[in-house]
């Protein structure tokens, strides 16, 4: 049998940061979980949540976002995968809101989750579903960024990025994907489309 697909959000446990753009990672799985209608379950003496089928698991460590990479070795062991097999979802402050990337690996760039997630593997090659929540504004702090919460428009275009880019993870039980697949069918459909962007005074 296959191994499933394995996504890990990253985020920070708790009300106090839902929603915020560290927590991108978290609202991803979220809203991927309804669309399978899977339900996230608690489990016994792991610091993690979980949502599954045969076909996609989804993670989201109950750690602090720097403590990320303690869930790993379980999942490599549990899921008989190894670290390539597993794709984080992660928020990336150099891409604009409303734009997704997957890439096969790359640095941690000083993020406390991905950094956590190298010092357990001790390797950056592991695939990454990044999340744009774009730079902070002037006079704002990274911290103060990372830990807020999107305006009204901007949550627009985060959860329409996460609509855009749903279907091939809704298809995951029909086809198997190489990591190759999964990038393309992810980048294909990584910004909105020209008429989109017009509207929104985006700059691609």
């Amino acid at each position: 049998m296959a191994a499933p697909l394995i996504l890990v959000g990253l985020g920070n446990p708790g009300p106090r940061y839902d929603h915020t753009r560290h927590n991108v990672g978290f609202d991803f799985l979220d809203r991927l979980a309804s669309s399978r209608e899977l339900s996230w379950r608690s489990l016994w003496f792991r610091p993690l949540s979980l949502a599954a089928s045969p076909a996609i698991v989804l993670v989201k460590p109950r750690t602090y976002m720097n403590r990320s990479g303690q869930v790993f070795p379980w999942l490599l062991s549990r899921f008989g995968v190894l670290p390539d097999q597993i794709c984080v979802v992660v928020d990336n402050m150099d891409l604009p809101v409303g734009e997704i990337r997957m890439k096969r690996k790359g640095s941690p760039a000083g993020h406390n989750g991905l950094k956590s997630i190298h010092a357990v593997l001790g390797s950056d090659a592991y695939p990454r579903l990044y999340v744009g929540i774009g730079r902070p504004a002037a006079g704002t702090t990274t911290v103060e960024h990372v830990l807020g919460r999107f305006s009204p428009e901007e949550r627009a275009l985060v959860e329409a990025a996460f609509e855009r880019v749903l279907p091939p993870f809704l298809c995951a039980d029909d086809e198997a994907r190489s990591l190759e697949q999964w990038i393309s069918a992810v980048n294909d459909l990584r910004r909105p489309p020209e008429d989109e962007v017009l509207l929104q005074g985006l700059s691609r």
